[in-house]
């Protein structure tokens, strides 16, 4: 279970720190996470909205049930394989391939195919829904365009050539061999 709150969300609503008080008082384990979630849909601009996200495991609301009886059933039907808080992806270095994570807000799995492209959660080149991962040869790789090397561009392995060509490209850049 996740509770979401964005950066500096007022007086009016309970903050990340706020709920996780709470959570200390009930002895419920649970960790704050910073988590990114994308813009709304009235928004001017389309950078992704950062917030803290409340997390509680699965194993751990249990210790929720006793304050909120309600809850039981709702544990009980939460999948044993629903899908995990991070958004896994590639980076192509010259020194080989890194295993990223991306700290997008719980919900990422479900969000629209819009709200995934607002989020740049599809190939940048062919459109493709990266949260997808029936097929491996779709996997999601952070392949930069030279002349923004430090914006984080999404494409498919397909794409990519899963990331071999950019691994080569910035080994001859740095002079290392491949």
């Amino acid at each position: 279970m996740a509770l979401w709150r964005e950066v500096n969300c007022g007086e009016w609503k309970a903050t990340a720190a706020d709920i996780s008080q709470d959570l200390d008082l009930l002895q419920v384990q649970h960790t704050i996470v910073t988590a990114f979630r994308f813009p709304l849909a009235t928004s001017y601009s389309k950078a992704m909205r950062e917030g803290e996200e409340v997390r509680i495991l699965r194993k751990d609301l249990a210790h929720l049930v006793p304050w909120m009886p309600s809850l039981e059933q709702t544990v009980a039907d939460i999948p044993e394989d629903a899908p995990h808080w991070d958004f896994v992806l590639f980076q192509p270095r010259a020194e080989g391939m890194v295993i990223a994570k991306l700290a997008l807000s719980a919900e990422w799995p479900t969000w629209s195919k819009k709200q995934a492209r607002a989020a740049r959660l599809v190939c940048a080149e062919y459109d493709y829904d990266l949260r997808e991962f029936k097929n491996e040869t779709r996997m999601p790789f952070d392949v930069r365009l030279p002349e923004r090397p430090k914006a984080r561009r999404l494409v498919c392995g397909q794409c990519c050539n899963d990331g071999l060509d950019e691994m080569e490209r910035l080994a001859a850049l740095a002079g290392e061999p491949t």
